[in-house]
């Protein structure tokens, strides 16, 4: 398969209404693959997704969402909530066997555990959502959701903070607007 600048970056859009057609296990699986080769700091993989893969489980997802994203997530077959383990450091010594054993992680406060895992996170999310497009799925990430209900229904027996929901499959180009603008490199970059 080849990837393009274009299928990944320039050409994809995110996506707010589907054609409602979940992805095979074999996808999602395929879409982890992929992921799972993110940069993290210190190679600590904090990301944590669950796979909204069924109608229920859809709904019950829809549920969480605040008013304006409940029928962009009815549209869609799949999802990912993308979420973020406190509990990351737990796993260095196989991801990172060549760290001294125990990593200070493991006395740091809950408020920088949060603050390295949801930065690391993100990395890994971006990732996620060029994988995604890379093997040929539209997406639509989605921040419009009750945090809590979310980590009841999804994952309420973990240490994973909610970060996002990304929907997944075949969108409905047909309701796209028009690329919105972005930013001149003179406005976003300075070298220095």
């Amino acid at each position: 398969m080849h990837f393009s600048k274009e299928s990944i970056f320039t050409d994809a859009r995110s996506h707010k209404k589907y054609h409602g057609n979940s992805l095979t296990e074999k996808e999602l699986r395929e879409i982890y693959e992929l992921t799972k080769c993110a940069p993290s700091a210190n190679n600590s993989c904090p990301l944590r997704m669950v796979f909204v893969n069924t109608p229920e489980s859809m709904e019950m997802l829809a549920l969480c969402a605040m008013d304006f994203n409940q029928e962009k997530t009815r549209t869609a077959g799949s999802a990912a909530i993308l979420a973020y383990d406190l509990e990351f450091y737990k796993n260095f010594s196989k991801l990172a066997p060549h760290m001294k054993q125990p990593t200070p992680h493991f006395s740091w406060s809950e408020e920088q555990l949060d603050r390295y895992a949801l930065a690391n996170s993100n990395m890994q999310a971006g990732f996620f959502i060029a994988a995604s497009r890379a093997l040929g799925f539209d997406c639509g990430p989605l921040g419009g959701f009750y945090t809590n209900e979310v980590k009841d229904k999804f994952f309420k027996d973990t240490h994973w903070k909610f970060n996002c929901v990304v929907l997944l499959g075949s969108g409905d180009r047909s309701v796209l607007h028009p690329r919105g603008a972005r930013l001149e490199f003179e406005e976003a970059c300075r070298i220095i």
